[in-house]
């Protein structure tokens, strides 16, 4: 029975409504765009992620970027949200990500692993203390791929989402 009720109501709104919106009028066609007022500002941030995700010869000629991964950010013991960010690792000379990319399904697990053992530091006023955690997520990478092979860790692009 209530399926013959809801076929009923589909076909009446398609029937009866549908036609009256074919006589509304249609939208103004003014030259000035409409001004949507957001809650914050897509445009700016999407340019600042732009910047830091770009190649960076100078400082990383040699790289070797992994998925993104998820680190819990900590206030004392309690957990207060949690950082979305992608790991670049900067590659010591006459080593290519050709040879690391076998090991990296590896690392990223380890690092995970390692990022709530040494989660980042909330420090109050929308400050963290990331040193910690990326001397602990440098420290892992390397006993896998090699002291020698990484010069430096860098966490791109760290989105912070706050529990409530």
């Amino acid at each position: 029975m209530k399926a013959v009720i809801s076929i009923l109501a589909v076909f009446a709104l398609t029937t009866f409504i549908g036609p009256a919106n074919a006589f509304a009028p249609p939208p103004s066609n003014d030259d000035e765009p409409e001004v949507i007022e957001l809650y914050n500002v897509i445009d700016e941030r999407a340019d600042r992620l732009a910047e830091e995700f770009a190649l960076d010869d100078q400082n990383c000629p040699n790289e070797l970027r992994s998925a993104p991964i998820v680190l819990p950010v900590t206030d004392g013991d309690r957990l207060v949200g949690y950082a979305f960010a992608t790991p670049r690792f900067c590659l010591a000379r006459g080593y290519n990500r050709f040879q690391m990319d076998e090991s990296m399904h590896f690392i990223v697990d380890r690092m995970i692993r390692e990022a709530h053992r040494t989660p980042y530091a909330f420090l109050g006023n929308n400050t963290i203390d990331k040193t910690a955690a990326n001397e602990a997520l440098l420290r892992v990478a390397r006993e896998i791929i090699g002291e020698e092979r990484i010069e430096r860790l860098d966490l791109l692009g760290s989105d912070v989402r706050y529990l409530r």
